[in-house]
């Protein structure tokens, strides 16, 4: 079988928020002649009481079988906070990851999936605090590969009006790619909204500013928590990449690996 994409971002059961099995993933990633990565949670000192963290040699001990076919690889998705940044450091170096997703989840000790992150704040405040926080949380994790989902807070966020848009706010969406720059991190194109026609509108120019900066390669991935979802809009996100002057690449060894 012919690989031409990874779905680069999927959680299994090692997740606190999947009950994913990798057998139904992988079955899935076959049928549709997909590789397939998954990048658990790692998002130490996480408020509530599900715990985002694993055992990374339970992990590899579970899965290394599957990864001798080649499309199959395991990552991680790194959660920045400043005061868990060295503990994630430690973390990743401890075990062969294939890629290092890092992500921003948790916005002053708030959960920004919540309703509680958003109170007393309009959309620029809100939303301008959380690309700020991205900026500086890459600076803090330069270990990452890919820097997950920037429209993340569009999914939860209360206003009528949930567009991430270049135009609104274009010095902090540069400073991110700056930094990701700086730091040989490239972003993922995550394709949960994908079914959004105005959301990929909407990044269409926050990635082709990417690319106007000197960006050349991005990830695709479809986040899937359940079997369903695995490689869900794949192929929109490929061609997506591709009109945005992007290059679709997924890791291997911690190297970037065309797809195409």
């Amino acid at each position: 079988m012919s690989i031409i994409l990874f779905d680069c971002h999927s959680h299994t059961k090692f997740s606190a928020d999947s009950d994913m099995k990798i057998e139904d993933a992988l079955k899935i990633a076959q049928a549709m002649g997909l590789g397939l990565i998954t990048t658990e949670h790692i998002d130490f000192d996480f408020p509530g009481d599900d715990l985002y963290e694993f055992d990374a040699a339970d992990y590899f001990a579970l899965y290394r079988k599957y990864r001798e076919t080649n499309h199959f690889l395991l990552g991680v998705e790194i959660g920045m906070q400043a005061q868990t940044a060295l503990q994630s450091g430690e973390f990743i170096k401890k075990s062969p990851f294939d890629m290092v997703i890092v992500s921003q989840h948790i916005i002053e000790g708030c959960d920004i999936y919540f309703p509680e992150y958003y109170q007393g704040k309009c959309k620029n405040e809100a939303y301008g605090i959380y690309l700020q926080t991205i900026a500086d949380m890459l600076t803090a994790h330069p270990f990452g590969d890919v820097l997950g989902h920037i429209d993340y807070i569009c999914r939860k966020a209360p206003y009528e009006d949930k567009q991430l848009r270049y135009d609104e706010f274009p010095s902090h969406i540069d400073k991110i790619w700056q930094t990701a720059l700086s730091n040989d991190i490239i972003p993922e194109v995550n394709t949960r909204r994908f079914a959004d026609k105005e959301a990929v509108s909407s990044l269409t120019s926050i990635y082709t500013r990417y690319h106007n900066m000197g960006g050349r390669y991005a990830t695709i991935g479809s986040d899937a928590h359940t079997a369903d979802a695995v490689g869900y809009k794949l192929e929109e996100a490929s061609c997506f990449l591709k009109n945005c002057g992007l290059i679709p690449v997924y890791f291997k060894n911690r190297q970037p690996v065309f797809m195409l």
